[in-house]
C-alpha cells in the first residue's frame, strides 16, 4: 500500500512525459557544467584520436541519473546506481554513439536541413494545438532550459543520422523464406509432453580414460582445442588491496571529514503510523458516500477509549498489506505519501487518531504511533563510512604516488631482466606471471582488460612497458616474456581439459545407451509411470511450449525441444540429455499455425527478423570497432562518478 500511495496517477502522468522527453532529446536539457573546475581538462575515454571529456561525460551522466530518479520516483539510491554500474553503461553508450556516427559518415549518410526542420516541428514538446509553436517560442523554450538552439539541433541531427544508419543496416538484411517459416513456427507451434527426468547421477558412467584414449580424443577434436598465437606476460602489480590494508585515517582526519560533509548526514523527520483504508468501488455512483459513511463509523469506533486500533484494522482495512499487521505502515518522511495523507499525518500528535481523510485510494483513518524529529547523524554513527571513504581516498593517492614513482624507474629499464624487476617488489608491489593467453583473453587476477591486452601485445618480447594500466586489483606494468605460434597446445597442458570433456561425452553416451531399451518399451506401450518407478522419479506433464523453448520446469533444453517437435502426437521420442539429467517423454499435444495466418504475418515476421539480425550485426560491428579504434578508458576517473553509498555524495578525485 505504501508503494501504491507514493505513485499517484497525476504525478506519474507528468513523470512519464518528462522521462519520454529526456529519452528523445538526450541530455541537452541537463547541460549544466560540472561543479568541478578541473573536469574540463580531464579525459574519461579515448576512441582513437577522439576524446570523451569529463565535462561531456558528466553532463550525460547527470541526465541518466535524472531519468532514473524520475522512473524510480525518488527512490534511486547510490546502492542501486552502483548495482547498475551506471557510469560504465553511460560511457559505453557514448562510445558506441561515437562509433556509429563515424560509420554513418563513412557511408556518406547525411541529414538535410529540411529533414531536421521537419523533425523539430513534429516533436510533441514544441506543439501547441497540434501546431508548431513557432521559431521564437521554440528558441525561448530551449534557452530557458539552458540549451543553445544550435547545440540542440546538432544533437538532433546526429540522432536522425543514427536512425538512417540503423535503417540502412536493417534494409541490408535479406530474409529467406525458410527463416520466415521457422520464425512463424517458433511463435505459433505448440506442444505438451509427459516425461520423466532421470538425474545424471543415477546413470553415471564409471569409465576412466587412458592417455591413449585422450590422445585419440584430441586427434578427433583438434579444432576444438586449437589456440591462436599466445603469450606469457610478466607484470608488476601495485596491489590496491595491500595498500588499502595499511591505511588508518587518524581521528582528527575523520572528524574534519565529518565537519566538511555534515550537511549530508541529515536524517529527515519521520512518522510511524497505522491506518484503516475504506476503498471506493469504481463504477458505482453511490460508492463514495457509502465508503465515507463506513469510514466515519470506523473512525468513531477507533476513537473510543480502550479501542484496539490494530484489531479494527485487521478486520476492516481494504489495504491488503495491512490486514495482518494492524494497518501498520513502514516509517515514512515527507514526499513519500500522497499529499492529503502526508499533510494529516505530519500535523498529528503521537497517539492521535484522525479521519476520515480522503485520498485517491479512498478514505483513511490514521493513527500516529510516534514521530522521529529531523536530526543530524552523529559522528559515531557515520564513523564506519568515513573510515572506508578516507581509507579508499588515501589508498588511491598512495597507489597513484607509487605508480608515478615506478613509472619513472621503469623508463630507464626497458630491457630489465626478471631479477631486476623482482628487486622492485615491496609490501605493496608484486611481480607475477600469467599462463599462456591469447590477445584479448581475460587474465586470472586481472580480468578482461583491453589496455592490458594492448600493452602486452604491442610491447616487444622481453621489453618493459612504463605505461601504467589500471585494473580492479591495482596498477600494472607489463613485460611480455614468451610467445608461441597458433596451434594445439602441448598434451600435458590441456590434459585436464581433455579428460573432463572425454568423461562428459562418455557419460552422456553411456547414459543414452542405457535408456534406449526403456525408450523402446515406452514406444511399445509401457507407461511412463512404470518407468518412473524403475528410476525412482515422478511423471510430470508440461504446459504448452514452442520450438524456441524453454521447456516448462526443465528449462533451456534445445535438444529436447528439437526431439519433441520431430515426434508426432501420441508417440514417444528418444531419450534426450538435458542440463540436469536425461528425459524420456511422450508427446501429448501438437498444434501448428495455419497457412493463412502465416501469409498474413509474413511482413511482420520479416521485419522482426531483420531488426534482430540488424541488432546482431551492429553489436558485432561495435565490438570489432572498439578493438580497431583502441578504446581506452580512464578507470580511476570513471570510478569517481559513482556516488558514495554512505553519504550520497560523489567520491572525491584520487589524491584529493
Amino acid at each position: 500500500m505504501l508503494k501504491t500511495m507514493r505513485n499517484s496517477f497525476h504525478h506519474l502522468k507528468w513523470t512519464l512525459f518528462l522521462v519520454i522527453a529526456v529519452f528523445i532529446l538526450g541530455f541537452v536539457f541537463w547541460s549544466g557544467s560540472s561543479s568541478d573546475p578541473n573536469r574540463g581538462s580531464q579525459i574519461v575515454a579515448r576512441v582513437g584520436n577522439e576524446r570523451i571529456t569529463a565535462v561531456d561525460f558528466d553532463r550525460q551522466y547527470r541526465a541518466q541519473v535524472e531519468r532514473y530518479r524520475q522512473m524510480y520516483q525518488g527512490n534511486f539510491s547510490p546502492e542501486l546506481e552502483r548495482a547498475l554500474d551506471l557510469p560504465r553503461n553511460v560511457l559505453d553508450s557514448m562510445i558506441e554513439r561515437m562509433l556509429r556516427l563515424e560509420a554513418a559518415k563513412r557511408l556518406d549518410l547525411h541529414v538535410s536541413d529540411e529533414e531536421l526542420a521537419q523533425k523539430i516541428v513534429t516533436l510533441p514538446f514544441f506543439q501547441e494545438n497540434n501546431q508548431f509553436i513557432g521559431r521564437e517560442k521554440y528558441e525561448k523554450m530551449l534557452r530557458s532550459n539552458g540549451v543553445l538552439p544550435d547545440r540542440f539541433e546538432e544533437e538532433l541531427r546526429e540522432d536522425l543520422l543514427l536512425d538512417k544508419y540503423a535503417g540502412l543496416v536493417k534494409a541490408s538484411v535479406v530474409v529467406p523464406e525458410t527463416d520466415l517459416a521457422r520464425e512463424f513456427a517458433a511463435r505459433n507451434d505448440k506442444a505438451t509432453i509427459e516425461y520423466v527426468l532421470i538425474p545424471a547421477a543415477r546413470l553415471d558412467s564409471k569409465a576412466q580414460p587412458t592417455d591413449a584414449d585422450l590422445q585419440a580424443y584430441l586427434a578427433k577434436h583438434q579444432d576444438r582445442y586449437r589456440a591462436p598465437v599466445q603469450r606469457k606476460i610478466k607484470y608488476l602489480l601495485i596491489d590496491r588491496g595491500r595498500v588499502r590494508a595499511k591505511m588508518t585515517p587518524t581521528e582528527a582526519e575523520l572528524k574534519a571529514a565529518y565537519e566538511q560533509k555534515k550537511d549530508t548526514f541529515t536524517v529527515p523527520e519521520q512518522v510511524n503510523a497505522s491506518h484503516i483504508l475504506v476503498a471506493v468501488k469504481e463504477g458505482d455512483p453511490n460508492a463514495d458516500a457509502a465508503a465515507r459513511a463506513k469510514a466515519e463509523v470506523l473512525a468513531a469506533r477507533a476513537k473510543q477509549p480502550g479501542a484496539d486500533f490494530a484489531k479494527l484494522a485487521n478486520e476492516n482495512t481494504d489495504d491488503p498489506s495491512g490486514k495482518t499487521t494492524g494497518g501498520k505502515l513502514p516509517p515514512f518522511s515527507h514526499g513519500q505519501m500522497v499529499p492529503e495523507f502526508e499533510q494529516a499525518a505530519f500535523s498529528m500528535a503521537p497517539g492521535e487518531i484522525r479521519g476520515p481523510i480522503k485520498t485517491q485510494f479512498g478514505y483513511h483513518i490514521i493513527k500516529v504511533e510516534s514521530k522521529t524529529p529531523a536530526r543530524m547523524r552523529s559522528f559515531d554513527e557515520v564513523r564506519g563510512s568515513l573510515v572506508a571513504e578516507l581509507s579508499d581516498r588515501q589508498a588511491q593517492a598512495e597507489v597513484d604516488r607509487l605508480s608515478r614513482e615506478l613509472a619513472e624507474k621503469l623508463k630507464g629499464m626497458s630491457s630489465a631482466s626478471d631479477d631486476d624487476l623482482r628487486k622492485l617488489q615491496s609490501d605493496a608491489v608484486t611481480y607475477n606471471t600469467t599462463e599462456w593467453s591469447a590477445r584479448g583473453d581475460a587474465i586470472p587476477g586481472i580480468g578482461a582488460n583491453q589496455k592490458f591486452s594492448d600493452e602486452a601485445w604491442t610491447t616487444p618480447l622481453g621489453k618493459v612497458s612504463a605505461t601504467p594500466i589500471t585494473t580492479p586489483r591495482g596498477i600494472v606494468f607489463v613485460r611480455p616474456a614468451e610467445e608461441r605460434a597458433a596451434g594445439v597446445p602441448p598434451f600435458a597442458e590441456i590434459k585436464a581439459k581433455l579428460e573432463s570433456d572425454w568423461k562428459a561425452e562418455r557419460r552422456e553416451k553411456d547414459a543414452l545407451a542405457q535408456l534406449e531399451p526403456a525408450a523402446k518399451e515406452l514406444a511399445s506401450g509401457t507407461t511412463l509411470a512404470s518407468l518412473a518407478a524403475r528410476y525412482s522419479t515422478d511423471v510430470k506433464t508440461t504446459t504448452e511450449f514452442g520450438p524456441s523453448g524453454p521447456v516448462p520446469e526443465v528449462g533451456a533444453a534445445p535438444d529436447l525441444v528439437s526431439a519433441v517437435f520431430r515426434t508426432p502426437k501420441g508417440q514417444a521420442g528418444p531419450p534426450v540429455a538435458v542440463p540436469t539429467g536425461f528425459v524420456l517423454f511422450r508427446v501429448l499435444t501438437r498444434t501448428e499455425g495455419d497457412k493463412a495466418t502465416f501469409e498474413a504475418q509474413k511482413d511482420q515476421l520479416r521485419d522482426s527478423i531483420r531488426q534482430r539480425e540488424a541488432d546482431r550485426l551492429t553489436r558485432a560491428f561495435l565490438q570489432q570497432a572498439r578493438i580497431e579504434r583502441k578504446v581506452e578508458v580512464n578507470e580511476p576517473l570513471l570510478a569517481t562518478f559513482l556516488r558514495d553509498t554512505g553519504t550520497g555524495n560523489r567520491r572525491s578525485e584520487p589524491g584529493t
